[in-house]
């Protein structure tokens, strides 16, 4: 049964009332020093607060009493990660699974702090608890694909990838990483099918346009790629990489140097020290004078 206080509690908090939420646990708390739930909850609120060390020793509280209460434990691996005290923080989230193992959400705070800190072999732990728990949790297939796709696995990432898609036809990151696997197995055409499914449900997502103008640029269609550059940019004008593609389709596949040199001019203007926006103007401006006639050619002729 939940506690009387429960409801009173979620709504200050669905209606954004920490300062409310932290007079009523304190209030629970000043009456009964015992009650656990609220004690935990009342970190939860520090923490929100921002008030980090108050909220870890409210946590160490409630496990000196508790050792092996999963919620303490989540959240005494929170305040830590925040403090960026890594080992103790997967040291808590690791017994807060072991407490409560068909916790999904324990699993995935774990695995997430993993693939940050680059433990790939470690974290792909953390998706199979969930995928046994869950097979259909395209979360889980997303992040192993995500790490799967870090280490050069492609073919694995590919199948996880496309089992999130699966699971969640919607997911905008598993398609923009299946596009990239793809074009590292030098599968351009199952990419750009891939680019446009995807589309069709996130149209107004510049990573994706500049994702297919990439894509047709490695198929030989400059146009297209083109196009899809100036899609991208209509809808984001401030990624540097959108302008330097721009400007390399320009150059290289439609000898526009002009407009190419707009291009990496516009990309440098809003990054001066984006080096492949550096070196392309450089190359670029290098190749347009050897092209362009000498004085006494353009005088006399010849």
């Amino acid at each position: 049964m939940a506690a009387k206080w429960q409801k009173t509690l979620d709504d200050l908090l669905y209606n954004g009332d920490l300062d409310g939420a932290y007079n009523l646990l304190d209030s629970i708390l000043r009456d009964n020093s015992g009650d656990i739930p609220a004690r935990v909850a009342f970190g939860r609120v520090q923490y929100e607060l921002g008030d980090p060390d108050n909220a870890r020793s409210t946590f160490e509280t409630v496990l000196k009493k508790s050792p092996n209460h999963a919620e303490a434990l989540k959240g005494k691996a929170e305040v830590s990660e925040l403090l960026g005290d890594y080992e103790e923080a997967i040291r808590s989230y690791h017994m807060a699974t072991q407490s409560k193992p068909k916790d999904i959400d324990g699993w995935k705070s774990l695995g997430i702090l993993l693939t940050k800190l680059k433990k790939f072999g470690k974290a792909d732990k953390c998706w199979n608890a969930i995928l046994r728990l869950n097979a259909r949790d395209a979360e889980a297939w997303y992040n192993k694909g995500y790490a799967k796709m870090l280490v050069q696995k492609y073919d694995d990432a590919e199948k996880c990838l496309k089992n999130a898609i699966k699971f969640k036809s919607d997911m905008k990151e598993a398609h923009n990483d299946l596009v990239m696997v793809l074009r590292k197995k030098d599968d351009n055409k199952a990419a750009l099918k891939v680019c446009n499914h995807a589309l069709k449900s996130h149209k107004n997502d510049d990573t994706l346009h500049r994702n297919k103008g990439n894509i047709l640029y490695a198929l030989d269609k400059p146009e297209e790629a083109l196009e899809a550059f100036e899609k991208a940019l209509d809808l984001n004008p401030y990624v540097v990489d959108t302008w330097v593609n721009k400007g390399t389709v320009l150059w290289k596949a439609m000898g526009e140097r002009e407009k190419a040199l707009a291009a990496f001019d516009k990309a440098l203007e809003i990054n001066p020290n984006f080096m492949a926006a550096v070196d392309s103007r450089i190359n670029l401006e290098a190749e347009i004078k050897a092209n362009r006639p000498s004085f006494f050619k353009r005088l006399f002729g010849g």
